[in-house]
């Protein structure tokens, strides 16, 4: 099966408060903080980029200037570029909601944080397609336990169908850990508008959207062949420097900055 998904969505609106290396998290948003000679959102385009995806809808909110100076129009990055501001940080579902007037085909979404180092990702595509599915979530099995419960918990059966999700699990239900790349049906706008909003933070949790389309039987994961690391402490970030190292020219890149448009 060979339908392509053209789309792609990343929300990168995000401060990045949790990272403590000021005080360059005063001066740049999460998504630019170099890991090596490259930005975060780089490797998130060009993985976006490899998956097939020609136009990409950005998030953005605080320092929204910067990202738009360094990658314009997208196209020195092979992809078109447009940027959506979300104001304030409601969350990644309300980020993927604003969206919704732009979108009316499957697309992908890929956190502005996420650093994943994988051979391919067509597999995602496959199954999307193959199970009918209206959401596909890229997993990996994770050995921490205690990434397991500041990140996101997935339980699965023997078809990849999603049985159970949580965020921030207090006890893990598995050692599967939900990463931030997606393949959605434009259904997830509907359920959206369902998922409750939730405290301490005020924000529309992706996964809790994820759990209302698992309840429907809608929800898939398919496993990362490779490595997923989520940016949100400087030991994430220096273990991100220290896996692109280690790949050296196998890195999954393919894409370089030149002279950007201004938008």
């Amino acid at each position: 099966m060979n339908r392509k998904i053209k789309i792609g969505v990343i929300p990168a609106a995000g401060q990045g408060r949790r990272i403590n290396s000021l005080p360059l998290t005063r001066v740049l948003p999460k998504c630019l903080l170099p890991v090596l000679n490259k930005p975060i959102l780089e490797y998130v385009i060009a993985n976006m980029k490899r998956m097939g995806v020609q136009d990409v809808y950005v998030i953005v909110g605080f320092k929204k200037e910067l990202i738009q100076e360094y990658f314009g129009n997208g196209m020195d990055f092979g992809v078109n570029i447009s940027y959506v501001l979300q104001p304030n940080p409601l969350g990644i579902a309300h980020a993927v909601e604003l969206t919704r007037a732009f979108i009316d085909e499957p697309f992908v979404v890929i956190l502005g944080d996420d650093l994943t180092i994988a051979k391919s990702l067509s597999n995602m595509i496959e199954d999307f397609w193959t199970n009918d599915a209206k959401v596909v979530e890229g997993v990996v099995y994770e050995k921490d336990a205690e990434r397991l419960k500041m990140t996101c918990c997935v339980e699965l059966n023997d078809r990849g169908k999603v049985l159970n999700i949580a965020e921030k699990p207090r006890v893990p239900m598995t050692n599967v850990r939900g990463c931030g790349i997606y393949i959605f049906d434009p259904v997830v706008y509907d359920y959206i508008k369902k998922t409750s909003i939730q405290s301490p933070r005020n924000e529309k949790e992706i996964t809790n959207t994820i759990k209302l389309m698992a309840e429907a039987g809608l929800a898939y994961g398919s496993f990362i062949n490779g490595v997923n690391i989520n940016v949100n402490t400087m030991t994430d970030l220096q273990e991100a420097m220290l896996q692109l190292m280690n790949i050296g020219s196998e890195q999954p890149m393919g894409v370089t900055k030149s002279s950007c448009e201004y938008i």
